[in-house]
């Protein structure tokens, strides 16, 4: 298993410098590697040698948004693993709380509305969308919520509730707005897409996913546990509701971050994690670290493709990650030894 992991981190390392280098305009890997390490230390000599234009390019424009990607796949499919762990669902997503209906409304009423009434600002998509997401965690929790008791049927039914909800609202917003050029941002953000990408989006995006990461992975035998049924995890002496009630919080908190910077984007958080226990098991031991991995990838590319496919134009991210992730999905499921939680 060390070895695959290893072998996935060298991956990722030539994903990040590929990603950097493909675009309309090409640059080496050894310009790259130069510009990021005369940014990194502040050497004026090193980045005299390189035209403002390249040095833009590199850390301003592809860098910040390729690191976004990767943190926004990874942190996809470990929001998919917990959500589908603490539902026993293989269909299960990170968006099955209703996240990403809340979260385009408010994007939308960002984009479309104006000024909020009273406060007279223009509230920032990013800002709108985390926002939006957030009132519906917390609608979740309350409507769906006993204290301190989990019952994940009934919240995953009133997540859908919810999201039927936000879903009308958003497209009554768009509906009445006479604006075809705000629309048109509004469903291209909508679809995913990482365009408005920059370095202050960075630090949330991975700090987000670093406290995720150490919050969920010591918990892989109790995640083990809970895809057995709560009854085997209370005989195995795990605390059910305390497991389950973290898992929904850190899922929450990280799909909302995520989303918030990269819109929609679907069959992340559903298919790696599938993917992943088709190549390494259920055990969440191998199975969050691999699809970790996998996730960043895979969004990495899926980003560059996007920025390629129909060049000068850009494709929405969420358009790649369908046409890709689905034909994926179905031939796995065709698979007869593939089976959910073994």
């Amino acid at each position: 298993m060390m070895l695959v992991l290893a072998i996935l981190v060298i991956l990722l390392l030539f994903t990040v410098v590929m990603a950097i280098n493909i675009g309309v305009v090409d640059i080496d890997a050894g310009t790259i590697f130069q510009i990021i390490r005369g940014k990194i230390t502040k050497s004026e000599e090193i980045l005299a040698n390189y035209s403002k234009n390249q040095i833009n390019i590199i850390w301003v424009l592809r860098l910040p948004k390729v690191l976004v990607a990767g943190c926004t796949g990874a942190g996809l499919a470990l929001a998919g693993i917990m959500m589908q762990a603490l539902t026993k669902n293989p269909l299960a997503d990170p968006y099955v709380l209703g996240i990403s209906s809340g979260a385009s409304t408010g994007a939308v009423l960002s984009l479309l509305v104006g000024p909020l009434p009273l406060l007279g600002i223009q509230l920032p998509l990013a800002e709108g969308a985390f926002c939006g997401a957030l009132l519906t965690a917390i609608l979740v929790f309350v409507v769906g919520g006993s204290g301190m008791q989990v019952n994940t049927t009934k919240m995953v039914l009133v997540g859908m509730a919810l999201s039927s909800l936000f879903t009308a609202l958003t497209n009554l917003i768009v509906f009445l707005t006479p604006s075809s050029r705000k629309v048109q941002s509004a469903m291209f953000w909508m679809t995913g897409s990482f365009a408005g990408t920059d370095w202050k989006d960075v630090p949330m995006a991975a700090v987000t996913l670093l406290i995720s990461m150490v919050l969920t992975m010591p918990l892989y035998r109790e995640m083990d546990a809970l895809l057995m049924g709560e009854d085997v995890a209370r005989n195995a002496g795990v605390d059910a509701g305390k497991i389950k009630l973290l898992l929904m919080l850190v899922s929450t908190l990280l799909t909302s971050v995520l989303v918030s910077m990269s819109g929609i984007i679907g069959f992340v958080g559903l298919v790696i994690p599938h993917i992943a226990r088709g190549i390494v098991g259920a055990s969440h031991k191998r199975l969050i670290p691999f699809s970790l991995l996998v996730g960043a990838i895979y969004m990495i590319w899926a980003d560059v493709l996007a920025r390629v496919m129909v060049s000068p134009k850009e494709l929405p991210v969420g358009v790649v990650t369908a046409l890709c992730g689905a034909p994926v999905f179905l031939a796995m499921l065709r698979k007869s030894r593939y089976a959910f939680g073994r």
